[in-house]
């Protein structure tokens, strides 16, 4: 689980560099590189992020102790 772990915070990492270009230099590097965003290679990098983010999730639950920070509440 270390691999999808690393893995899908590198692609969240990367997604909000994207972002940010988006956003203050109007900059798709997406795009360029794929195509529209109606294009199917586009849709699938767009996609990729969205679960990386979703599986970050669990990261609201991590302490460096191990275990919960909501255990004792």
């Amino acid at each position: 689980m270390k691999i999808i772990d690393r893995a899908a915070l590198t692609i969240l990492i990367i997604g909000g560099i994207h972002l940010l270009l988006i956003g203050l230099f109007g900059f798709d590097f997406v795009e360029i590189l794929l195509g529209d965003a109606e294009q199917w290679g586009t849709r699938i990098v767009y996609i990729l992020i969205g679960l990386s983010a979703l599986w970050c999730f669990k990261y609201y639950s991590f302490t460096p102790r191990g275990g919960s920070r909501l255990k004792d509440r």
